[in-house]
């Protein structure tokens, strides 16, 4: 029997060894995550109270909603460093070790609280992207159609998903991964596309106001600068989540490791994007209808 060192844990073969590296690295990078989460929660907190008192109507929609998520996000972290405290402290010598007793909490309510939380924030998080979506698109109904339907879809499969994990021992639940795996393949995917239409409606609009005005517009334009383009479209968590689906898919080990941060990363994006809100500097549905008015 493979063991990395004359005091690791006897009786564990080298690939279980490298889950539990995978496994505990994961819970690091999450925490890590969380730490962004948190500095970007109360930057964005601040500076929306100030544009509270200047009464724009959707300044207490976004506090609610990053509030919301903050907490969802919180009490998400603090399950997972509750897990790594169970597998790999309290529960060291369990059959199998820490993969073992992963395995055998998976329908617990604990684990199934957990994935809940991190579900709902993945409703939110697309949900807000959509809504951006309809914004930089000037609520073009054949546009929007199948994103929205893809997102209702994705609900209903989540929820299935979750059912699943709860009957794992019915003929339901053994079809835990198919659930999951078409739940982040449906969401993940559809949040990947709306990335791609936005990134390229905002390449359209920059080369439409070059043309019409040159090159020195476009220079210190908030709107149509190349950080626009990755913030608006939720570029960061469309790239987590597309190494996410693929380690999914493939069943690679790797999945212990970004799973965790892509649970934070659901909420970092939404905030990148709420934070240019806040600095006023965020796409509007006036800047598309000015743009094609040929003024800016």
């Amino acid at each position: 029997t493979f063991r990395i060192s004359q005091f690791a844990p006897a009786n564990e073969t080298l690939a279980t060894v490298r889950q539990e590296r995978m496994d505990i690295n994961g819970y690091i990078l999450g925490a890590v995550g969380y730490g962004v989460h948190m500095t970007l929660f109360f930057i964005c907190f601040s500076l929306l109270l100030k544009r509270l008192e200047k009464g724009p109507t959707h300044t207490k929609f976004f506090l609610s909603f990053i509030t919301f998520n903050f907490i969802i996000g919180s009490i998400g972290n603090g399950i997972n460093c509750f897990d790594n405290q169970a597998e790999f402290v309290d529960n060291r010598d369990f059959p199998g070790g820490p993969e073992g007793y992963s395995a055998s909490v998976t329908a617990s309510f604990l684990n199934v609280f957990g994935a809940t939380l991190y579900i709902i924030n993945t409703w939110t998080q697309d949900g807000l992207l959509l809504y951006r979506f309809c914004i930089i698109f000037d609520y073009n109904y054949w546009m929007i159609a199948f994103p929205l339907l893809a997102y209702f879809a994705s609900i209903i499969i989540s929820c299935l998903y979750l059912a699943s994990i709860t009957h794992q021992t019915t003929t339901f639940g053994s079809n835990l991964v198919n659930f999951g795996l078409a739940y982040w393949s449906l969401s993940i995917g559809t949040t990947i596309v709306l990335t791609l239409c936005i990134v390229g409606r905002l390449i359209f609009m920059r080369h439409r106001v070059k043309t019409v005005f040159g090159a020195s517009q476009l220079q210190g334009s908030p709107y149509l600068s190349i950080s626009a383009m990755f913030i608006e479209s939720a570029f960061l968590y469309s790239f987590v989540g597309l190494i996410t689906l693929v380690c999914l898919g493939k069943g690679f080990p790797a999945l212990a490791l970004v799973l965790p941060l892509l649970g934070q990363v659901q909420s970092i994006a939404p905030l990148l994007i709420i934070l240019r809100v806040a600095h006023g500097q965020a796409l509007e549905r006036d800047t598309f209808k000015n743009t094609k008015g040929d003024t800016m």
